[in-house]
């Protein structure tokens, strides 16, 4: 299921200060949707969560298609992402869809969902351990977590489009100028403090030892490329520039498959599942 860039752009633009803002937020929204429908189509998810839901459209479009079901978006409103909860707070109010501002920690623990799921919120987690550990509390019984996130094993910063140039304090020095003007141009101050740049090999580190039983979507990769190819907006082509177009290439001519399969080099996005078993 596919939502439409031109309607949603149309019901959403005025509460952007631009169309560049806008099409920043519905870019994810339409990728989060496609990839999410199917999960919450299924007739044993009946509550969902969403951490980090930020300005709540794409839960505003999951309750307009799925009605009985009940979602709740949670969002602290920090790290570069303040301007957030005014739009939340213009989406008219629904029975069946509420946002909560607060952190996971404060979170009523008495509430259990079929479903929780943080899409592109991991990489903004100071403690990922205790992120992963009390989400994964507030499941129910057979409940799934999802987590997409960019993955930090791969030497580039999607947020601010530029490489990583051996650890986060060198790359910053290298790019401060770059750094301190996007936060400046998107109103997004303190986003690059928050970033958490651990990647795949440290999580599933993290995980083990504490013997948590996970495992990555290997499929988020075909459609990765799917998303770029498809980008009905062009602004996340447009936005990852070089860097899209070389994903492109890559598939077109294989290059992709000798890369991350043959030479083992890390993907850049990650998809990670928990799922609580019946007790």
């Amino acid at each position: 299921m596919k939502l439409n860039y031109e309607n949603l752009s149309k019901k959403y633009l005025n509460f952007f200060e631009n169309k560049d803002r806008c099409d920043f937020a519905l870019t994810d929204v339409l990728f989060a949707f496609e990839e999410l429908y199917d999960c919450i189509n299924k007739p044993s998810i009946n509550s969902i969560l969403e951490i980090g839901s930020g300005t709540g459209i794409l839960l505003n479009e999951f309750s307009k298609y799925f009605p009985s079901k009940k979602f709740i978006g949670l969002d602290p409103y920090e790290s570069g992402f303040h301007n957030y909860e005014d739009i939340t707070n213009e989406l008219k109010k629904k029975d069946n869809l509420n946002f909560i501002k607060g952190h996971l920690k404060d979170f009523d623990k008495k509430l259990k969902f079929d479903l929780i799921f943080s899409f592109n919120v991991f990489e903004h987690v100071e403690n990922q351990l205790d992120f992963v550990k009390i989400s994964y509390d507030l499941l129910k019984d057979g409940g799934k977590k999802l987590i997409f996130f960019p993955n930090y094993d791969f030497p580039y910063e999607p947020h601010f489009v530029i490489p990583l140039i051996i650890n986060k304090s060198i790359t910053y020095k290298l790019f401060k100028n770059r750094i301190v003007k996007h936060e400046a141009i998107t109103k997004e101050k303190g986003l690059w403090e928050g970033l958490n740049f651990n990647g795949k090999k440290k999580i599933e580190k993290m995980l083990h030892e504490q013997k948590i039983e996970f495992e990555f979507d290997e499929t988020i990769k075909d459609k990765l490329f799917q998303r770029i190819k498809d980008d009905q907006s062009k602004y996340f082509r447009k936005r990852q520039n070089f860097v899209s177009n070389l994903a492109l290439l890559s598939k077109k001519i294989y290059l992709d498959k000798l890369v991350f399969n043959f030479l083992k080099i890390p993907f850049p996005y990650l998809k990670l599942i928990f799922k609580k078993k019946y007790e």
